[in-house]
């Protein structure tokens, strides 16, 4: 027989659910809505294309430090 105890607690879950599957659509439908106005203006270009091509010495510094923190190490030159 089922006690009041599990009605309660199927029915607390049964409602969270519902409200938890509602908050999901609404920020679907807010996503949608932000895609379709034209969204960001991200292009993933870059702003001067032309400087990445000749990085200057503290940029490459600043590579060699970033990769060595991630584990990353370059046999040195002779």
């Amino acid at each position: 027989m089922v006690g009041l105890s599990e009605i309660l607690a199927t029915s607390v879950m049964v409602a969270i659910s519902g409200y938890l599957v509602w908050t999901l659509l609404g920020i679907r439908q807010r996503r949608m809505k932000f895609a379709a106005d034209g969204g960001d203006d991200y292009s993933g270009e870059a702003k001067e294309p032309d400087a990445l091509a000749n990085p200057d010495e503290e940029a490459l510094d600043d590579m060699d430090q970033l990769l060595e923190g991630a584990g990353f190490s370059m046999p040195e030159e002779e």
